[in-house]
């Protein structure tokens, strides 16, 4: 699926673990919305305590606000809710003092660092 906008939320938790995430939506003006913006924040958050592995991984787990929906159902809630298309397009987790090869690095090309901070 195609999306007009796309958005990065960051999120840092006890200095010891850090995420991006990078949303689609159909349109930029709901970028500005309180509850497009408590989703990013709540994904973010979610990335961080839950550590999954894909994309697919985290939208199958439970809500950690609402344990009783997923994330894909939350997600589909605030999209009804701003009757936009909202989609989870990629997102890396970085974790601090791990002696885990598998955790990803940060970027290291400018292009790709300039291509992330113009995203917006």
């Amino acid at each position: 699926m195609e999306y007009s906008s796309r958005f990065i939320e960051s999120y840092v938790h006890n200095n010891g673990i850090g995420v991006l995430v990078e949303l689609g939506i159909s349109d930029s003006v709901a970028v500005r919305s309180e509850a497009f913006g408590r989703l990013a924040k709540d994904l973010a958050l979610q990335i961080a305590a839950m550590a999954p592995a894909s994309v697919e991984e985290l939208l199958e787990h439970p809500f950690v606000k609402d344990p009783g929906i997923t994330v894909s159902q939350q997600i589909t809630r605030t999209a009804d809710e701003l009757r936009e298309k909202i989609g989870v397009l990629r997102f890396v987790r970085w974790v601090a003092d791990s002696g885990d090869s598998l955790q990803p690095e940060p970027p290291r090309s400018p292009a790709l660092i300039y291509r992330l901070g113009n995203a917006r």
